[in-house]
């Protein structure tokens, strides 16, 4: 097997996104690899909503609000940290933090926030599999 380096974990303030969390803390320790945790915030996309500042300041509290815990989870055992955001469609965003950042592994909760939307839209670890060039790790 392949060193692993880097990890992205893609967070929603979920308890899976935070299993996932802990399983790449696992994964990290023996290796020494770095954690990046990735709080993608959904923008409108439909025509004529446009993207207001009180929009982007709800979006930063929701990623602070979620990327925190894993932080914190993280620091406490002693591995290497660093957190980014995104905006998109969620496992659009997340594939394309993978090829951007050169990520070894992805380590992903089944289901996040959205799972109630799972059944109609699609779920967002079922993208990134299909898509992604790098090993994921599904965590439920």
């Amino acid at each position: 097997m392949a060193k692993i380096y880097k990890i992205l974990v893609p967070v929603d303030g979920s308890n899976n996104s935070l299993r996932g969390i802990a399983r790449a803390i696992d994964i990290a320790k023996p290796s020494g690899a770095e954690i990046t945790a990735l709080y993608v915030f959904h923008l409108p996309v439909a025509a004529g909503i446009k993207y207001t500042q009180k929009m982007k300041d709800e979006a930063q509290k929701k990623a602070i609000k979620s990327v925190g815990p894993a932080m914190k989870k993280v620091q406490q055992a002693g591995v290497s940290f660093k957190y980014k955001t995104s905006g998109g469609k969620i496992g659009q965003s997340i594939v394309s933090e993978i090829d951007k950042g050169k990520f070894d592994i992805v380590v992903i909760g089944a289901r996040g926030m959205s799972s109630s939307k799972e059944m109609f839209l699609g779920s967002t670890s079922h993208y990134v599999i299909h898509k992604a060039k790098v090993p994921v790790l599904i965590v439920k």
